[in-house]
């Protein structure tokens, strides 16, 4: 069983959990990978992940950039687009966002197989069109899992095409 660290209080109805997952973790060892097959097992969805995919489809993505994967996951349709609503600063929101990759620990990394990490630095992860490696069987799924020593971030959102 994988220990829980608990987001923080801020994310409260921010993500749907009808297309949503979002969990913040201990580590439980060297590979990080095993920590997020283990939080995800018993979800309806998500327990279709196949661990080598998974370590296959992800690519790193900047602490900035992993700020607007936040929000994507959390309001945005991998369907019909990001809310626009994401694009206009809201600072309540904003700093939300910020404080959930903060709770990740020092050093963290961020990973997700959006397909504009391929882009690198100039990734827009609100642009209305965009690919996914799929990990999710069935439905669209953009993850954002974030890692350091001590915890690992899982946030998914999936939605039937």
């Amino acid at each position: 069983m994988t220990a829980t660290t608990g987001l923080p209080p801020c994310v409260r109805g921010r993500f749907d959990e009808l297309q949503s997952f979002a969990a913040l973790l201990a580590r439980t060892g060297e590979d990080w990978r095993v920590t997020v097959m283990e939080s995800i097992r018993g979800h309806p969805v998500l327990r279709h992940v196949d661990r080598r995919e998974l370590q296959d489809s992800l690519l790193e993505v900047s602490p900035s950039q992993a700020v607007e994967l936040v929000g994507l996951i959390s309001v945005g349709s991998l369907v019909h687009g990001p809310s626009e609503s994401l694009r206009v600063p809201n600072a309540e929101r904003d700093a939300c966002l910020r404080e959930v990759l903060r709770a990740v620990g020092n050093g963290a990394r961020f990973f997700t197989n959006h397909g504009h990490a391929e882009d690198g630095e100039e990734g827009d992860f609100l642009a209305s069109s965009f690919h996914a490696d799929v990990l999710a069987g069935l439905t669209i799924d953009v993850c954002l899992l974030g890692v350091s020593d001590e915890n690992v971030l899982v946030l998914w959102r999936f939605e039937e095409d």
